[in-house]
């Protein structure tokens, strides 16, 4: 017969964490505004994408309002919107939650205001 002490010795957990970081950076270059990216995790995003909104917020939906966008293929980084340099865009790394689930922010990012 077990006892409730044997049970409990006998329930045993084992919890490991890891830790990722994204990071989108926007910056001037010949004028234009380009965006640079990189993450720590040896994976892509789910269907990671870059976009650059046309608005003066972040969109509840990541997908909409869109002035530009491109897939996060580390071939593209850094990678140069053809939207001139200024203050205030709205720009932002998105991904799937779930493959081919609605789309989520991974970071955000806003250029600084001109002085």
């Amino acid at each position: 017969m077990t006892t409730a002490t044997e049970t409990q010795a006998a329930i045993a957990e084992a919890t490991a964490t890891k830790s990722y970081a994204w990071t989108l950076t926007a910056f001037q270059q010949h004028g234009n505004l380009w965006l640079r990216w990189s993450s720590t995790a040896p994976f892509r995003a789910q269907q990671g994408q870059i976009h650059v909104y046309d608005g003066t917020s972040f969109p509840s939906n990541p997908q909409d309002k869109t002035k530009k966008w491109t897939w996060d293929d580390a071939q593209n980084t850094p990678w140069d919107s053809g939207l001139p340099w200024g203050s205030n865009w709205y720009c932002a790394y998105i991904a799937e939650r779930p493959p081919n689930g609605p789309y989520a922010y991974v970071v955000q990012v806003i250029t600084p205001q001109e002085k």
